[in-house]
């Protein structure tokens, strides 16, 4: 028997999956909540297996309810009821350890799908929310490569050397930089022959494949 709580602002929202779930034997309805704080409470008394919560609600919405859930209850498995257009939100659901997406008109099958899924410790996405998760992790992984470059280059090159070393990276002739930064294209040659000393490089090519690598 899998326990479950639904949140959503939406009473009719909460009706609807009630009404599909009680159709499964092997779910049960422990209780529902209409926004983030009414859960917090809800979890002080009994904890489900599962919560299946929206993300936009008013007092405290679903990512900050996530997060508080997960770092007070972390056996507790939270599925995100979510729509097409709310990437940021599916963003910083990843962020906080959201366990599941579901959309909101998934059918009963879908959801239970997930619910097992969930306790199972997988996640089974619906393939429109898949494609959107992949390009924010895609997302999340470049910014991740160009901190990690900008790290390794922070307390060794001066912030004007930085500039010419990202822009040497994005394939840019000393020209394009010196149009870029408004320098001549003398001052862009001695700015990389500094950075390739600085760095025991031989010529730009070495320096690209220098970050490339730690990034």
């Amino acid at each position: 028997m899998r326990e479950i709580m639904i949140v959503d602002d939406q009473g009719i929202v909460r009706e609807g999956l009630k009404m599909i779930l009680s159709l499964h034997e092997e779910i049960e309805i422990v209780g529902e909540a209409a926004n983030g704080e009414e859960l917090l409470a809800l979890l002080q008394e009994r904890l489900p297996d599962v919560v299946l919560m929206d993300i936009r609600m008013p007092v405290m919405d679903g990512i900050e309810t996530l997060k508080i859930v997960k770092e007070t209850y972390p056996g507790v498995k939270v599925i995100i009821l979510t729509t097409f257009n709310e990437d940021e939100y599916i963003f910083n659901g990843l962020k906080f350890g959201a366990d599941g997406y579901v959309l909101k008109d998934s059918s009963s099958k879908d959801i239970i799908k997930a619910i097992d899924a969930a306790c199972e410790g997988s996640m089974l996405l619906h393939s429109e929310v898949s494609s959107k998760i992949s390009k924010v992790l895609l997302a999340m992984n470049q910014q991740s490569k160009e901190n990690r470059v900008k790290e390794q280059m922070d307390g060794v090159l001066t912030p004007r050397e930085i500039e010419v070393v990202e822009l040497v990276m994005e394939g840019k002739s000393n020209r394009q930089i010196a149009g870029t930064l408004f320098l001549t294209e003398g001052t862009v040659k001695n700015y990389i022959s500094r950075i390739l000393d600085k760095l025991e490089l031989n010529n730009r090519t070495e320096l690209v494949l220098h970050f490339q690598k730690k990034a």
